[in-house]
């Protein structure tokens, strides 16, 4: 049972943060109330014919043998039985149905009577269905190209999907596959935008509660693309001179070697942890002829180290090896393409191609910045530029040797929303609701197994009351590549069981430098009379990192509030700096820093202020059992991660020390959403999840109603499968033999139970499942490897919205509330450490 212990309320914090849809709710495009009404009267016609129909199969049955004698009857009452499985009219004219009466009894001729009343009545509704369908086809497609009349959408879908601006959309004077195709596409779009919160361009903009904004934007060539250019001119012996160098860290026979990765518009260094061999006595070499005040040699400098008869090639091996790295000339918050051009402006561009290119990446930048509206070709100027830049940047990849690496995301941009937006917090039923659910989630939120990992490899090396001097040297033991950790493993696994049931684990200790529990929640409002009045959508980690991202964007008010929320969640530390991994390559992460001084990691950018981690101590706590991260002065140093990448997907050695500063778990189920996808127990039925709410009263929905349905129940369209009306009669039959509400979101689930692959880590998909042409891209969005597909409600529906824009159009909005305990209970900090 999980542990009660007294507790102070939940604590909200600000700042808050506001997602809105870039589109009206309506660009969703909605079938009319007459199909509606249409497919309500097919569905009774086809539950009346159900239930008729054996009663009038046994009548034609025993008509069979009455009519041995009228062979031509005999024969249209075997074609009408054949038609009454399809519960089709019996196909006979009225003087044939006359004749055949005779041979009935009362009964019998009344059943006959009504079946082919229904029938001809199911026919009718049938007709009328197609013709409505085929409306609601043709204007679902005309609101879809009205959306493209926004010009802030179209600006957008230039960043978001440049081929298509340029080549695939497509008119109706074009070919119909290609232009289903392109509507496909803009339909994936036009819905994301109107009915999902995810930032991206001005797809979805962002706002503080209460406050009037401007739509202005935060723009910059994205941070992969600069840093290719980085590796492109270390190897040319002509601009190589121009940067400085940093060896690979060493403790040991381990070496820190950086993997970069770029894949799905997402870049990231994969650090690993190996056995050096010989690279190890290079990596010494060249550690012994840098600088002694920051760690880094010359170009120079490093062919004097490496010697040889070509040491210019030794330096390109060491640089393909990761024994040595150019260190970004620029700071955190510098512009990165303006650093370059500077350091470069000397340099020869007629003969220098990564030179002459970045003059044309200049060039280029202008175009992308380019206001929204300014030229009426704008989105397809701004497509073709984004299309030129991502050939430099993948140019340049090449160059850098990274056959691999394919930077789709060239250009940064997040936009403020138009809209005045009304608070959240001062309203009190929702303060009073995230009060209510934060003191449910409280028991839920418990010290991760990977920090008691931590401790006992601490204690392992150091002794119990231990100190260690070399931080990064000890991470990296730590997480040393092996073909398996069975420790590491076993505490994930852990985490993963106690999410049933935390107990104790809820209120263990952690040291000063760690992080008191914290929790993020999303949440939408819900405007319906008499039902929910909002709906939580999920949570993140509380301490500021879902928000940072936007900390330039909103001024320096939001910043301040958020730098104040991040030291308030570390309550005991003397010292408060960020662990923001991957800003010289990652966007996201980049943005996301400069709220704190940086505690910085070997490969990341310098800021005023930054603390080098290896002038930072550990320390062990034998009376409770943690760890403590120490300032250069001895005094406690909080290690906040404030980036967007979740720290499960850092390299285990970063993942510690992540870990050792914000060491919570939470595992509260009171949430829509779900980490892995398992197998129900009979996977080849459909498996219906009801709604769930906080208490009896049902205002506050923790999860919507979901169904997970196998691929091959679903009643999807395919050329086998009859005309639109058809298909659209069929999936509503489906949806009302499973309850299902006609408008859906839906997610693609593995075929193998367990994690989830980048095909089925997607965005959620907003359907209808009475519009053909939402049948047709959901048809077409699943992928080979699909062998689920999860729907759910979609709480709250396109007229649900309480949000409002300037014409009166409803806006989907997702709110973000950061809640926290820190200093709110006993037990979870140690002594201070000195």
């Amino acid at each position: 049972m999980t542990a009660t212990v007294p507790q102070t309320p939940v604590r909200l914090g600000t700042p808050e943060l506001t997602r809105v849809a870039g589109l009206p709710a309506a660009c969703c495009p909605r079938p009319g109330a007459r199909t509606a009404e249409l497919l309500d009267r097919h569905a009774e016609l086809s539950g009346a014919l159900e239930e008729l129909r054996p009663r009038v199969e046994d009548v034609l049955y025993a008509l069979v043998p009455l009519l041995d004698d009228a062979r031509e009857l005999r024969r249209a009452v075997l074609a009408a039985r054949r038609a009454a499985h399809r519960a089709a009219p019996p196909g006979w004219d009225e003087r044939t149905g006359a004749r055949i009466a005779e041979y009935a009894d009362e009964g019998a001729r009344a059943a006959l009577h009504r079946w082919q009343e229904l029938t001809a009545a199911a026919q009718a509704v049938a007709a009328e269905l197609d013709k409505e369908v085929a409306r609601d086809r043709a204007a679902a497609e005309d609101t879809l190209a009205a959306a493209l009349e926004d010009p802030a959408f179209a600006h957008s879908l230039a960043l978001a999907t440049p081929d298509w601006v340029r080549y695939g959309s497509a008119g109706k004077h074009h070919k119909t596959r290609k232009r289903q195709r392109a509507m496909r596409t803009l339909y994936s779009y036009t819905t994301r935008a109107a009915a999902k919160t995810s930032p991206f361009a001005r797809l979805t903009t962002v706002g503080v509660p209460g406050r009037a904004h401007d739509g202005h934007a935060a723009q910059q060539v994205s941070a992969t693309v600069a840093f290719t250019a980085l590796y492109a001119l270390a190897r040319s012996p002509h601009t190589a001179p121009l940067l400085r160098y940093r060896p690979s860290p060493t403790t040991g026979e381990l070496l820190l070697y950086p993997e970069y990765i770029a894949t799905g518009g997402v870049t990231w260094r994969l650090d690993h942890v190996v056995e050096a061999g010989p690279a190890a006595g290079w990596a010494r070499t060249l550690a012994a002829a840098c600088d002694e005040d920051d760690g880094t040699l010359s170009h120079e400098a490093a062919l004097r180290a490496l010697g040889g008869a070509d040491p210019f090639r030794r330096f390109l091996r060491m640089l393909d090896s990761g024994v040595l790295a150019p260190v970004a000339p620029w700071r955190r918050g510098e512009d990165a393409v303006s650093v370059l051009l500077a350091l470069t402006e000397g340099a020869r561009d007629d003969d220098l191609t990564v030179v002459r290119q970045l003059r044309d990446l200049a060039t280029e930048r202008e175009r992308l910045a380019a206001p929204v509206g300014a030229a009426p070709d704008g989105p397809r100027q701004r497509a073709g530029a984004v299309a030129r830049v991502r050939e430099l940047g993948q140019g340049w990849a090449r160059a850098a040797g990274w056959d691999r690496f394919e930077p789709t995301e060239v250009w940064y941009e997040d936009a403020v929303t138009e809209l005045r937006l009304p608070p959240v917090l001062e309203d009190e039923e929702t303060a009073a609701d995230l009060r209510r659910l934060g003191a449910r989630i409280r028991p839920r939120l418990f010290r991760s197994h990977l920090y008691d990992e931590l401790v006992r490899r601490f204690v392992a090396v150091y002794g119990r009351g231990g100190s260690c001097d070399d931080v990064l040297g000890f991470a990296m033991r730590c997480g040393a590549e092996t073909d398996r950790d069975p420790e590491l493993e076993r505490a994930v696994q852990l985490d993963l069981a106690a999410r049933e049931d935390p107990g104790e684990r809820a209120w263990l200790p952690v040291g000063p430098s760690s992080a008191p529990p914290s929790a993020a929640v999303l949440f939408q409002h819900v405007q319906a009379a008499g039902g929910p009045r909002m709906v939580v959508n999920q949570f993140n980690p509380g301490t500021g990192g879902l928000l940072t991202r936007f900390k330039g964007l909103l001024g320096d008010g939001f910043a301040e509030a958020l730098r104040t929320h991040v030291r308030r969640c570390w309550p005991y530390a003397a010292h408060h700096h960020e662990l923001v991994l991957w800003t010289e390559c990652s966007t996201a992460q980049a943005q996301s820093a400069g709220l704190l001084p940086p505690l910085t990691l070997p490969g990341e950018l310098e800021a005023p202020g930054a603390l080098a981690l290896s002038a930072t101590r550990l320390v062990h706590d034998p009376h409770q059992d943690t760890l403590t991260l120490l300032a250069p002065d001895g005094l406690p140093l909080a290690a906040a991660y404030t980036g967007l990448v979740p720290t499960h997907l850092f390299p285990k050695f970063a993942r510690f020390l992540a870990v050792l500063a914000d060491p919570w778990v939470n595992g509260s189920l009171l949430s829509d959403y779900r980490m892995s996808f398992q197998l129900p127990r009979d996977p080849g039925r459909v498996l219906a999840l009801e709604r769930q709410t906080l208490g009896d009263e049902g205002h506050v929905v923790t999860r919507r109603a979901s169904w997970i349905v196998p691929v091959d129940r679903l009643p999807l369209p395919s050329p086998e499968s009859g005309s639109d009306a058809e298909a659209v009669a069929a999936a509503d039959a489906f949806r009302r033999s499973h309850g299902m509400p006609r408008e859906l979101f839906a997610y693609l689930l593995p075929a193998a139970a367990g994690g989830m692959s980048p095909d089925h880590d997607r965005k959620p998909l907003w359907i209808r499942l009475d519009s053909a042409v939402s049948l047709d891209v959901l048809a077409h969005w699943i992928t080979p490897g699909t062998g689920h597909v999860r729907l759910v409600e979609a709480l709250p529906a396109h007229d649900q919205h309480p949000l409002r824009d300037a014409d009166g159009e409803r806006r989907a909005a997702e709110h973000a509330v950061l809640l926290h305990w820190a200093g709110t209970e006993t037990g979870t900090h140690g002594k201070e450490n000195r």
